[in-house]
């Protein structure tokens, strides 16, 4: 292979992965746009928080670490870990 058979190998695949990439980053341009057409009702005070997490989930939208809030008619756990006074002597 030539110098000039590899450079063009190379830059086609340079290409390819910048194509990629662009495509990913309008998907993702896409989902944000989607995610804050969603969020600005709540923001607005339209909706509450938990109905905009219900209507999130509806269209297959998870957010890490947000959950409805539980139903009135469950009982509360107890807790699992009680505090413990400090050992320390006071000085």
């Amino acid at each position: 292979m030539t110098t000039d058979v590899k450079t063009q190998a190379l830059l086609g695949a340079i290409e390819r992965r910048l194509a990629d990439i662009s495509a990913h980053q309008h998907a993702l341009a896409v989902e944000k746009a989607r995610l804050l057409e969603q969020l600005t009702p709540l923001r607005l005070g339209v909706l509450a928080p938990n109905t905009a997490v219900v209507q999130l989930k509806s269209k297959g939208i998870t957010l890490r670490g947000l959950t409805a809030a539980g139903s009135a008619t469950r009982r509360p756990r107890p807790p699992i870990l009680k505090a413990v006074a400090s050992m320390r002597l006071a000085r």
